[in-house]
């Protein structure tokens, strides 16, 4: 009899600890997205064949499109600082790609070749014409990748802060595998999402990795990246797990080596190994050309966004 009791009362310990984190998880996700960070007056919907996308278009003039970086905290509200200013002579897209910001989420793994779709479908069906294409961080090896296969559509490409070119080569191991089906634990993956991007480790890695100045990180950046982190509900941890399991790398040597797009690259002084990613990038394609913005990091465009819009306005004009 006494087995018998501590056995109910260890199952009745552990529904309640489940539903606790499962509470947990709810609160969350509802208290992330409440302020509204990340509303906009110029918000639109391109039906894409795997799931709404949002975007934004202001200005008029010739087209340029602004890809943030992927990840789940990311969206277009790292433009917010320079899409204005830019807008003042060319027309001015942004996108949330799938699985960030305000567009959907579906249950599924995102790959390299995904995005690449994403990208050039984007630029001929709601652009309509070739654009110049802005992006930032790991994006860049899909803008890259897009432009080889889709030339027409691409004037020119500027790169802010791209991956070194080590870091677009990964195969899938089983530790990242079992990390990727970890996540998608309903309850357990979830809380372990919710913690590594939670507002305080985001606010930590923006003011201790990402940005030259910490108080140049603002209350509303990190609440922007919160609430991006969290739209979406549970969804938002797809895209995550098949970036931690290495399906979205993408090499680039081969696009470096063909492209006759012209491609210019910005990074931030105190962006990690830049100097040494640029001369790799140049070593491939001696062609580009690149610019340092000083004292910033990972965001030139939230840091120093005067600077950096100036620099985009004339490579591109």
């Amino acid at each position: 009899m006494k087995n018998k009791n501590s056995v109910k009362n260890l199952v009745l310990f552990s529904g309640l600890t489940v539903a606790a984190m499962a509470g947990v998880n709810q609160y969350i996700f509802a208290s992330a997205v409440s302020k509204n960070a990340l509303s906009t007056d110029h918000d639109f919907y391109y039906d894409w064949k795997l799931g709404k996308i949002y975007y934004t278009k202001e200005g008029t003039g010739s087209p340029l499109l602004l890809i943030h970086e992927l990840n789940p905290m990311s969206c277009d509200f790292e433009w917010k600082k320079i899409r204005k200013k830019l807008s003042k002579n060319h027309t001015v897209y942004t996108i949330d790609l799938l699985g960030c910001g305000r567009s959907e989420k579906p249950n599924f793994t995102y790959t390299n070749f995904l995005y690449v779709q994403l990208i050039t479908d984007f630029i001929r069906n709601i652009i309509g014409e070739s654009c110049s294409v802005v992006s930032n961080g790991n994006a860049s090896s899909l803008v890259l990748m897009s432009s080889l296969y889709q030339k027409e559509l691409f004037k020119k490409i500027l790169l802010i802060n791209p991956e070194e070119l080590a870091e677009t080569y990964h195969i899938p191991e089983k530790q990242e595998k079992f990390q990727k089906g970890f996540l998608q634990l309903p309850i357990l993956g979830t809380l372990f999402y919710n913690f590594i991007h939670s507002r305080f480790v985001i606010g930590r890695k923006l003011k201790l990795s990402q940005f030259y100045q910490p108080a140049h990180v603002q209350d509303v950046d990190i609440q922007a990246f919160h609430e991006a982190s969290h739209l979406g509900n549970y969804r938002v941890k797809y895209l995550y797990g098949s970036l931690k399991a290495g399906y979205v790398q993408i090499p680039v040597v081969t696009a470096l080596q063909k492209l006759s797009c012209p491609i210019f690259i910005l990074g931030g002084t105190g962006e990690t190994r830049i100097e040494q990613t640029i001369a790799d990038y140049k070593e491939l394609n001696p062609a580009i050309t690149s610019k340092l913005i000083a004292n910033t990091v990972h965001y030139p465009h939230m840091e120093e966004p005067e600077k950096t819009a100036a620099a985009i306005e004339a490579y591109i004009q």
